[in-house]
């Protein structure tokens, strides 16, 4: 069995209704190691990327000594618009992972976001 992972990010605006073209989607590990930078399509959407998951067995019994999946987190930005952080994106081994990112476009003067981002912490998957 594939004990990696995938990760595609999908970047829309407008309430999810129009995608968001050259968004800069960057994936680092749950220590903050860079793993890759992509351009989304014109779809919105990012290349498929394989990344590391954890041993299949450790979502065979409950109990296990680690985390049947592994975190990492996404940073996507736009001009013009206010930049996303997705933290603890689990992945799982074999699985790909789509995580959608709505943006939502700067006003002029103050966008009303401290630093002119906004953090989404992903929940923590059921304990396998």
């Amino acid at each position: 069995m594939d004990e990696n992972g995938y990760i595609v990010v999908t970047v829309k605006t407008a309430g999810g209704a129009l995608p968001v073209e050259n968004a800069v989607v960057t994936v680092k590990d749950s220590v903050g190691s860079l793993i890759a930078v992509f351009f989304t399509d014109r779809d919105g959407r990012t290349p498929k990327l394989k990344v590391l998951a954890p041993p299949l067995v450790n979502s065979e019994f409950p109990g296990a000594p680690s985390p049947p999946y592994f975190n990492y987190n996404i940073d996507t930005d736009k001009e013009g618009y206010v930049s996303v952080r997705n933290t603890n994106v689990p992945v799982y081994p074999g699985i790909t992972s789509i995580q959608s990112v709505e943006l939502i476009t700067k006003s002029e003067g103050s966008s009303g976001f401290p630093n002119d981002y906004v953090t989404y912490t992903e929940g923590t998957p059921p304990n396998l």
